[in-house]
């Protein structure tokens, strides 16, 4: 069984423990949309219908 218990002693390690990933061609056009337009996003109280608005800043 694995369990984990707390220790005094703090964690240090001189390695890079997170992993550079490759991003694909469809992520990096994506968040390049994301980041040239500006999103507005208006719900209607009574129907519950959203609006989104999209503008190219």
């Amino acid at each position: 069984m694995n369990y984990a218990h707390g220790s005094g002693r703090v964690f240090v390690t001189k390695k890079n423990l997170s992993e550079k990933k490759t991003v694909s061609a469809e992520v990096k056009s994506r968040k390049s949309f994301i980041r040239s337009h500006k999103f507005e996003v208006h719900v209607n109280p009574s129907t519950g219908a959203a609006e989104v608005n999209i503008t190219k800043e």
